[in-house]
């Protein structure tokens, strides 16, 4: 009895979680303005660079299957005319995660291990790592920001490497001025995470 008991308390907290999130997911979409819209009123509040992303700092985004989840202490905002894409870091998860956004995509990632070794401040056309051949989708210079605490330093601009793999896994590079850093990880979809806002956590 206590089995099912436990069970039925488990999955009525999961549901509220997802309820919170989307609930906070679609106030953003709704409250965010159009990317390259002008800014608010003179004298107001600057522009949140992360509107329209679907986390932003000081949130947790909690893997449902795994129940894994990360704290976005800091991000690389990174930019052409707009923001286009943003790498959060959580380096005080369980162990160090990043989580990059764009065009309403997300992947979770962790630093990769290795020295990605940039041609003519280029990323490679191709990675090999593990046994896979990661291969180059998308390359995009872009301006580099950082905010919060944690992010790494890359420089003022930067090429940006987005690569795929076999299924779901995903490699990220940054090719900056002043340094190289890299990513590994698996693409999510939309039910395969929560995002809760502030620092509420749903582990103990």
């Amino acid at each position: 009895m206590s089995v099912l008991v436990d069970a039925v308390a488990l999955a009525a907290g999961a549901l509220l979680v997802s309820l919170i999130a989307r609930s906070v997911r679609d106030g953003r979409a709704r409250s965010a303005a159009p990317a390259g819209s002008a800014s608010g009123d003179e004298g107001g509040e600057p522009p949140d660079p992360l509107a329209g992303f679907p986390c932003k700092l000081g949130d947790v985004v909690v893997r449902r299957g795994e129940r894994d989840e990360a704290w976005l202490a800091g991000a690389l905002l990174l930019r052409e005319d707009r923001p286009v894409a943003v790498l959060f870091v959580a380096p005080e998860a369980r162990e160090d995660r990043a989580l990059f956004v764009r065009d309403g995509s997300m992947s979770w990632l962790t630093p990769f291990p290795d020295t990605i070794a940039p041609v003519s401040g280029e990323p490679p056309h191709a990675i090999e790592h593990r046994g896979t051949t990661f291969e180059r989708r998308r390359r995009l210079p872009v301006h580099v920001e950082r905010l919060g605490d944690g992010a790494p330093h890359v420089g003022d601009s930067a090429v940006l490497g987005e690569y795929s793999g076999l299924g779901v896994e995903r490699l990220v590079v940054i090719v900056g001025t002043d340094a190289v850093r890299a990513w590994h990880g698996v693409a999510l979809s939309e039910d395969d995470y929560d995002v809760l806002p502030g620092s509420q956590s749903t582990l103990e």
